[in-house]
């Protein structure tokens, strides 16, 4: 019988590279934690020969429901919602009680965490440092990946096809000169396919998981000019503005509608979709912006490159790709 791997989030950009990796090509059937009725049905139009569960992950009851008979979980959290923290104690607690059944086939719990957990300045990730904290004093093998900002978050096909490109910069909304390392989101989801594949050389292991050393908006951006051969505006937004377009980037699909898990692209949340506290997701979004402004998220990507065994995904080549596809 083939092990069941959970994964929640599935429809967020994580995971749309991720499932691909082992979607009928590998050891597991992949169980897809839909966060509502109409993510469900796209899921299952997507990957007819995975199971589709629609789950409250903000509900003990329905993650320990999620997680019967299941092998691994790879759980993604609902980044900046407002119950984040709770949804993912809510997976650690019910892998927990899963593993502990007398025939459990409980093995594996990734989580898909973030890089500097440290910062406490940025909300978001005082809440996954607290998430990986009850990883940390659980029974479970786990294994904690780390990712930094996503490569992908950048439109470089979009701007391409502009006839006066315009972009606003991505994390600093001031100062983009300030400089963080990315990941290509190809390069993360070879990373955690290998995780799960292998999974007991990964036990209790925290991977920080990077492509490139630290550059600035303004060089990436400007690598995109160069590749389209145009010279790409820039406009500056306000504070309010940058903070709307941090949240419109995160919770919203490449045409700038929603098309993911937890919220609508109009910003704000019935109660339907799961956060029922925007204003405390603002309050995210304005810490993330000031910090920006200010520090970058640095890291090294020594670790995905022995994770991958090649070469991570540089900027220019990240950017070719793209304008290929």
């Amino acid at each position: 019988m083939a092990e069941i791997l959970v994964i929640t989030c599935p429809g967020g950009r994580q995971s749309s590279h991720l499932i691909p990796l082992l979607y009928n090509k590998s050891r597991f059937t992949l169980r897809l934690a839909a966060h509502t009725p109409e993510s469900a049905s796209r899921l299952q139009a997507t990957y007819p020969e995975a199971e589709v569960q629609t789950c409250d992950t903000s509900s003990l009851t329905e993650c320990r429901k999620l997680l019967s008979n299941a092998t691994s979980v790879y759980h993604v959290g609902p980044s900046l919602h407002s119950r984040e923290m709770e949804i993912g104690i809510n997976m650690i607690d019910a892998a927990v009680a899963e593993s502990q059944k007398p025939d459990t086939k409980f093995k594996h719990f990734v989580f898909s965490s973030v890089l500097g957990t440290q910062l406490r300045n940025l909300m978001q990730h005082d809440h996954k440092s607290r998430v990986e904290e009850r990883l940390l004093l659980s029974p479970l093998n786990f294994t904690i990946l780390q990712p930094t900002n996503f490569m992908d978050v950048y439109p470089a096909a979009a701007l391409a096809q502009m006839e006066n490109p315009s972009i606003e910069y991505v994390w600093n909304i001031y100062n983009p000169n300030i400089a963080n390392s990315l990941v290509a989101l190809r390069d993360l989801a070879e990373a955690a396919a290998r995780v799960l594949d292998e999974r007991e050389p990964h036990y209790f292991a925290q991977y920080p998981l990077c492509s490139t050393l630290p550059v600035s908006d303004a060089d990436f951006i400007k690598i995109i000019g160069n590749h389209i051969g145009k010279e790409i505006e820039i406009p500056t937004p306000t504070f309010e503005e940058g903070v709307s377009k941090v949240l419109k980037l995160l919770y919203a699909g490449e045409s700038g509608v929603y098309s993911g898990d937890h919220v609508n692209s109009d910003l704000r949340w019935p109660a339907s979709q799961g956060d029922l506290r925007p204003d405390i997701t603002r309050d995210e979004a304005e810490r993330l912006i000031l910090f920006y402004n200010r520090r970058g998220l640095k890291g090294n990507p020594s670790v995905l490159r022995w994770l991958i065994g090649r070469e991570p995904t540089t900027v220019d080549e990240w950017v070719k790709v793209q304008l290929r596809s």
